[in-house]
């Protein structure tokens, strides 16, 4: 499951190339390692899931048309008949889109750039995940470099891009404005030298028709017969603004900056940029020639774009680091340095991963460490566990028993990395995170703890700190894939090898090593995945709906990508995760792999999903707990639960094809079942409701089979066996669905306000959608015509009551993931006075529930409950208030302790390193 991709490129590749030095072949032809510049690029950009390409051509367009058209069938050509520049190119580029492809995005660039695919892929998906209007690739500015300048703000908003000709004309201008304003005449040979020798770059003077270009009157007045020049008729011609750069951005104050501080700018534009169409048009239209070259910049759209967006839609740069991840070449001499850039790239995939001094260290030396924890790393537990010394203390002791039985299985000299990830409870968002719902998340005070050594070999050794009931085990990747599918990771999952390896482990906790690794491996198929000797343990209860699995899964991951050094960014992991669990058997989306790689200590946060992004982090308030309660009934992922959970998950695949099957005028809008709502479709509640009236309430296969009039939806029923009676619930399940995307989406802006009592209403409304039983009975919330029809009827009503009581998110719809034991322990807490809400955690079918209630409260709910459910069911009580720790990430120590400037917990950044 891939992230968002623009479904465009202009890649212009319509210029000489004339340093190139070649009457026949155009520079993007020419080979790097063997293969055309333009061939390794479009290579790229398919592989990143690009599949639309238009290449703008001027000179020698015959070449460039053969060259790729022998390669590549997905590719577009438009013929530039003047180079007139960037702009000019990517203009003519436009011309084959009309106001159709107005919203799509596109990537734009020019032929001979070759850029490693993690780097666009993060492009990608900070465009998307942030909203931008524009994003475009940056690297740190080189000494001498004529790259374009970025030039931000003071508080590091990006402003505009500057060419490097213009900050070499305004120098010059204000050296001439200066020594006009000292002297009454001066010498025009000498001012005219000053002027050549200012825009000169690297020693090379400009030709005439650059210099008239740039300097225009002020060129013609230094070359004019007369010895020397009058100073005043100078300044007239220069005046105090043409010295300097102005910037204005939206609803500011001017920002003004000399040609100095901008050549100084720690960024270079790489002239690569991802926006929308719309966007482009617009920015191309308002473009000028007022610049030294007398040309449309390309670059300008930036700071066009700049001024005219803010907020969620404002222009980024990506910053990357290592400028050999983004390569080009001008003359025959980049090339070669290009090719050999890519030639130590292939050498180093060879030799093996990256140096892990950064990340591991020798068993001894971690127990020195947390022996006596120095102040880095004081501060940097505190910064994951909190302030709380006990807390603190107890994490300490957990990580020395993982290290101490790290010791007696490799030795005190093993060097180790560390990793960790809490476990979770998502707050308000169940079942949804696979429909695109929000989830709102909260770590709790329960952890993984992974100590691994990196092996010369491919073989993952598995041990844990409770052998007994988590068997240590080994497996060989290379014999692992030797028979899987490989073509995509759904054909993997789905194959029969990889269900005869659920057979053969069922549950094992080893399946959920596999899982991730796997997933990993194919993602990067080029870079084989290290062996590591893994050391395990963890305090976080199973089985209980908190996440221990997911916990486990991301923990790997973690160690994975440090110790084979992949190259990978926070949302990418928590997608892979998320489908590397797939290969246990369950068809769930990634909420909880978010919540454990995502969290913050002391926050809930909002998560959104295709595309992943964390909208929001609120804090939870110190007036309210989040109790949550083992039920002591295992939510184990046995066959029959599976098929249970993907039995709910293919009746929310066939509800929604059926709503864009029966409303065709609908189904542009949709993608994902969360689209079905009043802002999406402008349409009123009402117009919901009817739609859910054409569901089936339940079906069976053959039934559901005559709805789609032959279609194949055979693929629907393949991850799960029927359902005992042959009943699909489709109608209850989409309503439940639809309303829990409204409670999830209403949760953080009631958390900000402090409207407790409104969460706790929704949540009993949410756990009255997973009810099965009330007052010892079996019981289900209805989802048949009449209820439908009495909603429609209350919205008509114009009673506040009747309209409030159908809204959308006050309707329970019928999942039925619940238990009745379960649904017996949210009844006895909602008896307990502070208590305001009380629902179903995790997937259901087990586990845990919790209970929102007022601090003071706590105490009275855990004797209420152990006194009413645990005592009488003969079961120890189990009941632990959530305390949000930091997300999952590798523990590191710097070398050099005495610069004290890295923290030894560091999460993967966003930042290409």
């Amino acid at each position: 499951m891939p992230g968002p991709v623009p479904s465009h490129t202009i890649i212009l590749a319509a210029g000489k190339g004339t340093r190139m030095q070649s009457a026949t072949l155009p520079k993007a032809c020419f080979p790097v390692n063997g293969v055309p510049a333009i061939n390794r690029a479009l290579d790229i950009y398919n592989r990143c899931g690009i599949r639309h390409h238009t290449l703008v051509v001027g000179t020698l367009a015959g070449v460039v048309v053969e060259t790729v058209g022998k390669a590549f069938d997905n590719v577009s050509f438009v013929y530039q008949k003047n180079a007139a520049g960037t702009a000019d190119a990517a203009r003519t580029g436009l011309a084959p889109f009309d106001a159709r492809d107005d919203d799509a995005d596109v990537l734009i660039l020019a032929g001979d750039r070759i850029i490693d695919p993690p780097v666009l892929e993060r492009l990608f998906d900070q465009y998307y995940s942030r909203n931008l209007a524009l994003a475009l690739l940056a690297t740190p500015t080189r000494p001498g470099s004529s790259q374009g300048r970025l030039v931000l703000d003071g508080r590091g908003k990006l402003l505009a891009v500057v060419e490097h000709p213009d900050i070499r004309q305004r120098r010059t201008l204000g050296r001439l404005r200066n020594l006009a304003l000292q002297a009454g005449s001066l010498s025009r040979p000498e001012l005219l030298s000053l002027l050549k020798q200012g825009f000169s770059h690297k020693g090379v003077h400009a030709s005439d028709d650059k210099l008239k270009r740039a300097f225009g009157p002020i060129y013609e007045l230094l070359t004019g017969e007369e010895p020397a020049v009058n100073a005043n008729a100078l300044l007239e011609l220069i005046p105090e603004s043409a010295t300097h750069f102005a910037f204005a951005p939206a609803g500011e104050s001017p920002f003004i900056l000399t040609p100095d501080e901008i050549e100084a700018s720690a960024w270079s534009n790489n002239s690569v940029y991802l926006t929308r169409i719309s966007h482009l048009k617009h920015a191309l239209s308002k473009l000028t020639r007022d610049n030294a070259q007398r040309e449309e910049y390309l670059s300008d759209v930036v700071g066009l774009l700049a001024a005219q967006t803010e907020g969620a839609n404002r222009c980024e740069p990506l910053n990357v680091d290592d400028p050999s991840r983004i390569l080009g070449f001008n003359d025959p001499a980049e090339l070669l340095e290009v090719e050999r850039r890519l030639r130590e790239k292939t050498a180093g995939k060879t030799i093996g991963g990256p140096p892990l001094c950064a990340w591991c260290k020798p068993v001894a030396d971690w127990l020195d460490e947390f022996d006596e924890p120095d102040e880095i790393l004081q501060n940097a537990l505190a910064g994951i566990y909190g302030g709380d010394a006990a807390v603190v203390s107890e994490r300490i002791a957990a990580w020395r028993s993982l290290l101490e039985r790290t010791a007696s299985i490799l030795g005190t000299n093993a060097p180790v990395l560390l990793a960790r990830s809490p476990g979770r409870v998502n707050a308000m968002g169940r079942h949804i995170d696979h429909q695109g719902g929000n989830c709102n998340l909260m770590t709790i005070g329960f952890e993984t703890l992974l100590a691994a050594h990196v092996r010369a070999d491919d073989r993952v050794a598995l041990h844990h700190l409770d052998p007994e009931r988590f068997p240590g085990s080994s497996f060989s990747m290379s014999e692992l894939l030797s028979d899987l599918p490989w073509d995509d990771w759904l054909s993997l999952v789905n194959s029969e090898k990889v269900s005869a390896l659920g057979r053969t482990y069922g549950g094992d906790w080893s399946q959920y090593i596999r899982a991730p690794l796997l997933r990993l491996q194919k993602k990067f198929r080029d870079r084989p995945l290290s062996g590591m000797d893994l050391v395990v343990s963890g305090n976080i209860p199973m089985a209980a709906g908190l996440s221990s699995s997911s916990s486990l899964v991301v923990t790997t991951a973690e160690a994975a990508v440090a110790a084979s050094g992949l190259d990978t960014f926070p949302s990418q992991l928590i997608d892979l995760c998320g489908e590397g669990e797939w290969f246990v058997g369950t068809r769930g989306g990634s909420a909880d792999h978010a919540a454990v790689k995502s969290g913050e200590r002391g926050k809930v946060i909002r998560v959104a999903f295709f595309d992943f992004a964390v909208e929001e982090t609120v804090p939870f308030p110190d007036t309210h707990a989040l109790v949550v309660c083992d039920s002591g009934i295992s939510a184990k992922k046995t066959v029959d639960a599976k098929d249970q959970f993907n039995h709910r998950i293919a009746c929310y695949h066939l509800g929604f094809k059926l709503i864009q099957r029966l409303f065709p005028q609908y189904a542009p809008l949709l993608k994902r079942l969360r689209d079905v709502n009043m802002r999406n479709l402008r349409v009123p509640l009402s117009a919901i409701y009817r739609i859910l009236l054409h569901l089936p309430e339940q079906a069976t296969r053959g039934e559901l089979a005559e709805l789609f009039n032959g279609e194949d939806i055979s693929a629907l029923f393949a991850a799960h066996k029927p359902p005992e009676q042959g009943l699909y619930p489709v109608r209850g399940v989409v309503l439940f669905g639809l309303a829990e995307c409204e409670r999830a989406r209403r949760y953080s802006t009631l958390l900000k306000a402090g409207d407790m009592q409104a969460i706790g209403a929704l949540m009993n409304v949410s756990h009255d959608g997973d009810r099965v039983s009330r007052d010892g009975k079996s019981w289900q919330s209805p989802a048949n015509n009449a209820y439908l029809l009495s909603l429609m009827d209350d919205l008509d009503s114009g009673d506040p009551d009747r309209v409030l009581r159908a809204q959308l998110e006050r309707q329970p719809g019928a999942y039925g993931c619940s238990l009745p034991d379960i649904d017996r322990m949210v009844d006895i807490s909602l008896s307990v006075p502070g208590v305001l809400g009380a629902q179903l955690a995790g997937a259901g079918l087990g586990g845990c529930m919790m209970v929102l209630c007022e601090s003071a409260a706590t105490g009275t709910l855990r004797k209420t409950l152990t006194e009413r459910y645990y005592a009488p069911a003969a079961k120890p009580p189990s009941i632990f208030t959530c305390r949000p720790i930091g997300g999952a990430g590798v523990l590191l120590k710097e070398c050099k302790r005495s610069q004290g400037t890295v923290p030894i917990f560091a999460a993967q950044k966003m930042m290409v390193p």
